[in-house]
């Protein structure tokens, strides 16, 4: 199984299977993109590997236990960022712990999205969006940018709060109301994109009734953000966006 194992992250990886060992990091700063690490796992289970809270996963080592039914849930909880990288950013507001709510951006490169034939049979695509989500996004004009839409929603509701790092990303549904704007309860949420890329913002807001997650866990309402915060916010993520796009140009 190993081998097996070692051949799947090898490609995403990109480097040779003899050289994956124990120690090896597997994480996201291991891989280009927050997309390429749900494709990595949703090969490992297409391939029979159900890999569970794969996100808590930081190395080969860590693998091999949860793939031999011995994980350790005492595993070390990385921060939401990472990474330095213009796709992976968290914005925590003056005296907030990084435990709590906070404002999540994220950017994703539509080419990354895996290309099918059939978005209900596919591992990944099965695995992060629920069945009204792929309905929905393979009824709009460009199908693989709505679905990286959407995978960066839930990658920046993630990094607003923390605790839903754990809920599977088919879990956490993206709606959409009447006009179109992009709906999850408990958040305010933005989605823009190109043909090659998708950004996405999401920031908590107050509720009168507490805000239910995708299954159905009540979330704790925050106040509402400032003008000023999401000013800095839409600052910060055109900053992202045009450095990404700049290091993609080359």
């Amino acid at each position: 199984m190993q081998e097996k194992v070692k051949g799947i992250l090898s490609f995403f990886l990109k480097i040779p299977a003899e050289q994956i060992i124990g120690s090896t990091i597997i994480d996201r700063s291991a891989v280009n993109s927050s997309i390429l690490l749900h494709r990595m796992y949703a090969k490992l289970s297409a391939d029979g590997m159900v890999v569970p809270n794969y996100q808590e996963v930081h190395t080969f080592s860590d693998l091999l236990q949860r793939l031999n039914g011995h994980a350790d849930n005492t595993d070390m909880q990385l921060p939401v960022n990472t990474e330095s990288g213009a796709a992976d950013t968290v914005s925590i507001l003056p005296g907030q712990a990084n435990n709590t709510p906070g404002i999540g951006i994220d950017i994703e490169m539509v080419s990354a999205m895996p290309v099918t034939n059939d978005f209900r049979e596919e591992a990944f695509y099965t695995m992060n969006f629920s069945a009204p989500e792929i309905s929905y996004c393979i009824l709009q004009p460009g199908v693989y940018a709505s679905f990286a839409g959407l995978f960066a929603a839930k990658e920046a509701i993630v990094k607003a709060d923390n605790r839903f790092k754990t809920i599977e990303f088919r879990n956490i549904t993206i709606q959409h109301l009447i006009d179109g704007k992009p709906f999850h309860t408990g958040f305010n949420l933005s989605i823009a994109h190109t043909n090659e890329i998708a950004v996405a913002v999401a920031v908590p807001v107050r509720h009168s009734t507490p805000a239910v997650n995708g299954t159905g866990t009540p979330v704790r309402p925050v106040k509402n953000i400032p003008v000023t915060v999401w000013l800095l916010v839409l600052t910060s993520l055109l900053l992202s966006a045009i450095a990404l796009f700049l290091a993609w140009k080359k």
